[in-house]
């Protein structure tokens, strides 16, 4: 393609490249806590309910004043099956008579209880404030955390739904500008929320913000550089992201108020705000939608940044122009939305490719969405299950450039269903074995986060890329907003959160069969590209045939 020409003209590995691509990092690092923020603020603390005893010093202080915390509990608070205090029921009256040593313990059912009227009291060891804490989201109100974790992840379902329209409309620059301004607004706002619900509506905005900020950084990052370049910026964005995931858990341990832990990665975007908006657009964009003068201004800015001052004055001839006009037509005009529809290789593609996705994300997030589950010390946990994503995405990168596409697909949701499932037989006393499967199903998840990636773009062809690529957000969305649910179903069986977490991408992997192999092919520009492909691996194609398929397809 023309433009591709140009970059490499202008230089596709220049200073201004390597400073966008360190930018996306950066960003990539600030953005990839977003979704599992509220592991932290929204943990539930160790909490049971409010003794009058402890909280009024005054009430029956000639009896309570020699009394310890432990034994006022156990005079208030019934013992759970565990031996720990119970956290939704107390004593309708106190139980005096359980501080005589010689007095037998009664039956807790036979004696009468009452819901905590008077509120619930806090271990603020681990956290000083969590929205838990703030409304009491506890016993009969603890479902309400799931739904606020759904609700936001409906933010980055509707985003993804309209994300790539405005994008294509209005620009990658604007779009990205904006969004990172209304994330430090939106962010600023929902850490000093007065309601539940208002939080709840503040942190949907914010996952469509946020959802606008990932692609768009993505697609601008990548126009912006030749395809030998796609692979190491993934890879090096997943990293990234990895990164990110760790560095919340040091985060949060430090800022263990959840006010102050949603402004610190709200306030960081008002600066990427000023940056992009100094920074150019995307040159294919510009061309691709017909504007040719602006693409050569933004071309020759790109060009005296990396240092080539005689190239910049050159790209104002006509001859450039002509290049960029040609380039848009031949690959506008080929356009068709309803071609997903009435092409039966895409719908097969769109439908197959789209299970596999929701199937791994589903999985994924149930493994993130609620890392309390895993015991022992949350902060550590979600560190380790960032740092187990660095290797896992040094493999991915490995795979990527060498092994087939299909059976990477398959091994990796396979392995991810088993490492989730067996763990429902493990005890939790075996604390470290469940981390372990916790850690390689995490893993796996990243390794799929990175191949599925070069795999969907791949499968699509570049004229219905970014139309195909949003259905796949929305699957994706789709996945985390019922894997948040199923979370809610706990409460009816402890184990079928996990089961379905180990069923569903086991059963995915009959999808690969209809999936074609597309390593070591280059991208498709158009659906016909698709076809002589589908012809090409079927043998049914002349020598003729496949060398200009390969010619007309190299980006």
């Amino acid at each position: 393609m023309a433009v591709d020409e140009i970059l490499q003209h202008v230089g596709d590995s220049g200073r201004f490249q390597i400073s966008r691509t360190v930018l996306y990092i950066i960003l990539c690092l600030l953005s990839s806590p977003h979704d599992l923020m509220e592991n932290f603020t929204a943990a539930i603390p160790n909490h049971h309910c409010s003794v009058k005893l402890l909280d009024n010093h005054r009430s029956e202080i000639n009896i309570t004043m020699n009394l310890t915390t432990e034994a006022l509990l156990k005079v208030s608070i019934p013992m759970g099956p565990d031996q720990k205090p119970e956290k939704c029921r107390r004593f309708r009256h106190p139980q005096w008579h359980f501080l005589d040593s010689n007095v037998s313990i009664p039956n807790n059912t036979e004696l009468e209880t009452e819901p905590c009227l008077d509120g619930w009291t806090y271990d603020h060891s681990d956290f000083t404030s969590t929205i838990v804490t703030e409304w009491d989201l506890v016993c009969n109100f603890q479902s309400f955390k799931y739904y606020a974790q759904t609700i936001a992840i409906a933010g980055h379902l509707v985003s993804g739904l309209v994300c790539g329209i405005f994008s294509d409309r209005f620009g990658r620059k604007p779009l990205l500008a904006y969004s990172c301004l209304a994330y430090g607004i939106l962010g600023t706002c929902c850490a000093f929320a007065p309601s539940f619900f208002l939080y709840c509506a503040l942190r949907f905005l914010l996952s469509a913000s946020i959802n606008n900020i990932i692609n768009n950084s993505t697609i601008l990052v990548l126009e912006e550089t030749t395809a030998q370049w796609h692979s190491k910026i993934i890879a090096l964005s997943g990293l990234s992201f990895s990164i990110g995931q760790s560095c919340l858990g040091g985060l949060a341990y430090l800022l263990s108020d959840w006010h102050m832990l949603q402004l610190a990665y709200a306030l960081p975007h008002f600066i990427f705000f000023i940056v992009f908006c100094w920074g150019p657009e995307s040159v294919r964009w510009l061309m691709t939608t017909g504007r040719t003068e602006q693409a050569i201004k933004d071309l020759q800015k790109i060009a005296l940044i990396n240092g080539k001052k005689d190239i910049a004055h050159n790209l104002t001839t006509e001859t450039m122009q002509s290049k960029l006009k040609e380039d848009r037509n031949s690959t506008s005009k080929h356009f068709r939305i309803k071609d997903i529809i009435i092409n039966p290789m895409m719908r097969k593609i769109l439908i197959c490719n789209s299970s596999i996705i929701f199937a791994e994300i589903f999985s994924g997030y149930g493994i993130l969405l609620d890392i309390q589950i895993l015991g022992k010390n949350i902060f550590l946990n979600l560190i380790l299950l960032g740092v187990t994503d660095i290797p896992s995405k040094s493999i991915a990168y490995f795979i990527i450039k060498n092994v087939r596409r299909r059976p990477s697909i398959a091994f990796i949701l396979l392995t991810t269903g088993s490492c989730i499932a067996i763990t429902i037989f493990i005890p939790e006393e075996m604390y470290v074995l469940r981390l372990v499967l916790f850690l390689l199903g995490k893993g796996s998840f990243a390794v799929f986060s990175c191949l599925s990636i070069v795999y969907s773009n791949e499968l699509t062809p570049t004229v219905l890329r970014s139309t195909i690529l949003g259905v796949y957000n929305v699957a994706a969305r789709i996945a985390a907003m019922l894997s948040a649910l199923a979370l809610v179903t706990r409460k009816y069986f402890v184990h079928l959160p996990l089961i379905l977490c180990g069923i569903i991408p086991v059963a995915a992997t009959i999808n690969i069969y209809f999936l074609p192999e597309t390593l070591n092919f280059p991208f498709m520009d158009t659906i016909k590209d698709l076809e002589k492909r589908k012809r090409l691996m079927n043998k049914s194609i002349s020598k003729k045939e496949e060398q200009d398929f390969l010619e007309t397809t190299e980006c």
